[in-house]
């Protein structure tokens, strides 16, 4: 039994999830390539060598600054590795390396060990390091490698899960997987009646923090007849029941400049500052409703009625329907809708 078992469902329960075996290769290859460029001057040199007979200062020199370079690299992909679980390999293919124990950053140490480790296996030439970086192969559900069992590590991918490294993206899906569901819909105020500016502006500002009504779309009709029809909403987890405008803003402080002219903004109260600024556009598009990410710090989580939890990519206009979940650093709102006033 795999004594880590327990951490990887909490893992998974927490939004992590596992790097697939190509992505992992192409990592280690951008890595050796690196490597293999601070090489360079060294191969320059030689080439001079051969064509001049003589091993003068010139590659001399260019072989020393590769060596120099080389351990340079060397340093650097170590502290890269153990402070921040990253690589230039890992950056390029949107990876990270943790440790199961908590999730964060292996740590220098636990890296250099597995270093040691590696260099070790090449006692038996191509075979020991082949065998290492291909036993991910081996655990199929995990891609959990030896040196990674041996380290207690995993490898990710945090485009399609979260990146536990950065602590306010560990934080927030704790405090997630901490809290008890709740159907929000219980608490939805009726809406029997159409909104008027006096009676929405003698209200205290809820803890969505929603500031004003200047948008039509919350204006009671001008007429005197009352019509009836469904309207598309946002429901959000305080309790508060916001009509879709034609487009709105929300973040932790949204300002006018980065939405269309008339766009609704909403601040939402954000104790664990998770969300950021301008976090999160929507709006209509005809009888649609769309949310784009605006490349906030923590991303964006759309659930769809009847399917898992998946990232929203930034700057794409993705259409959301009735039932479907969003969630944007600690707060979540639900795609609604109820018969309204028109």
């Amino acid at each position: 039994m795999d004594v880590f078992a327990p951490s990887l469902a909490k893992a998974h329960e927490l939004g992590l999830r596992p790097a697939e075996a190509r992505l992992r290769f192409w990592s280690y290859a951008i890595d050796y390539s690196v490597g293999l460029a601070a090489l360079l001057p060294a191969g320059i040199g030689y080439l001079l060598y051969l064509i001049t007979g003589q091993y003068s200062t010139v590659p001399l020199v260019l072989t020393g600054a590769s060596g120099l370079l080389l351990v340079i690299y060397l340093v650097v992909l170590l502290s890269l590795n153990g402070r921040k679980g990253s690589s230039p390999g890992k950056a390029a293919m949107r990876l990270r390396a943790v440790r199961l124990a908590d999730f964060a950053a292996p740590g220098f140490l636990r890296i250099l060990a597995l270093a040691l480790v590696f260099l070790g296996s090449q006692l038996i030439p191509v075979i020991g390091p082949l065998l290492l970086l291909l036993s991910c192969l081996f655990d199929r559900r995990h891609r959990r490698g030896w040196l990674d069992k041996l380290a207690g590590t995993y490898v990710i991918d945090i485009r399609s899960g979260i990146d536990s490294t950065n602590e306010r993206v560990l934080a927030r899906a704790k405090y997630l997987l901490a809290r008890p569901d709740r159907d929000i819909s219980e608490h939805l105020p009726a809406l029997g009646t159409a909104a008027v500016e006096s009676d929405f502006a003698s209200r205290p500002r809820s803890s969505a923090g929603i500031v004003g009504a200047q948008n039509s779309d919350w204006q009671a009709s001008a007429g005197g007849e009352r019509r009836t029809g469904r309207r598309a909403a946002l429901a959000f987890d305080d309790g508060s029941y916001i009509p879709v405008p034609a487009s709105g803003l929300i973040g932790r402080a949204p300002v006018a400049d980065a939405a269309p002219s008339g766009s609704l903004l909403i601040p939402l109260a954000d104790p664990e500052r998770l969300l950021s600024k301008n976090h999160l556009s929507f709006g209509r598009d005809g009888a649609e409703v769309w949310i784009m990410d605006l490349g906030s710090s923590n991303g964006t989580q759309l659930t769809v009625a009847s399917g898992r939890p998946h990232n929203v990519p930034a700057g794409t206009r993705v259409h959301v329907h009735d039932g479907d979940s969003v969630q944007i650093g600690s707060r979540t709102f639900r795609i609604t809708s109820q018969e309204t006033d028109k």
